[in-house]
């Protein structure tokens, strides 16, 4: 594995952080704005940190199949991610905050590096954990409510982002983030579908990652 896979992973890994650690209310409110809608994810049960798993699909157009993945993700305000990919492949990715631990099990490599230089100062887990900062980044339109769930289209302001458009899924009852379609600016969608909610904050303990014994440890750069 290279080092433009865990990059490339992670760019959508730390989108869907900030949008599952940003946002609980029951019942449907049908007319929410987009503000007052994230306004509800933010604040909704288990915000502060929770687990989910998830299922990844890839579509690859120019061969006609899809690339499937899934596994288990844990989260914690502010800045702290586990997402385990269970099959194909055992790859973790770990942070505390401040490093980052990238660990292919079935390869023995594990990169490791600052979560601040890899991301960027003020990006990844900083960044996209915060809500508040949704409409720097993106132009929310006009929230739709169908068969009990809100859809909210984001499309950045920066033409330089690395995606073109982001469709959430948001539940009406609990405002859990359930899908994420992410469409990059190649035309390439991946969308992530997360079920199972656990709304209990993970141990401090979950996010710090010891180096096995015998792996090949590269820096991330």
């Amino acid at each position: 594995m290279t080092q433009s896979r865990p990059r490339q992973a992670l760019s959508l890994l730390f989108l869907l952080f900030f949008l599952a650690c940003s946002a609980t209310a029951r019942g449907e409110s049908p007319g929410l704005d987009a503000d007052t809608l994230l306004k509800k994810v933010e604040t909704r049960v288990g915000a502060e940190g929770f687990s989910a798993r998830f299922f990844q699909e890839s579509p690859l157009q120019a061969i006609g199949i899809v690339e499937t993945a899934e596994g288990q993700v844990w989260f914690r305000k502010p800045n702290r991610v586990r997402w385990e990919y269970e099959t194909p492949d055992r790859l973790h990715y770990i942070t505390d905050g401040e490093t980052l631990w990238i660990h292919s099990i079935d390869d023995g490599q594990v990169w490791t590096g600052s979560a601040d230089t890899f991301f960027g100062k003020g990006g990844g887990a900083r960044f996209l954990a915060d809500v508040t900062t949704v409409a720097e980044r993106f132009t929310t339109a006009t929230p739709v409510l169908a068969d009990g769930a809100y859809r909210l289209a984001l499309t950045p302001k920066n033409p330089e982002d690395a995606f073109a458009r982001v469709e959430l899924s948001i539940d009406a009852a609990t405002f859990d983030i359930t899908r994420v379609v992410s469409t990059a600016k190649t035309g390439e969608e991946t969308t992530l579908t997360f079920s199972g909610f656990v709304r209990t904050k993970p141990g401090l303990s979950r996010f710090v990652f010891e180096i096995p014994e015998g792996a090949l440890v590269s820096p991330l750069e």
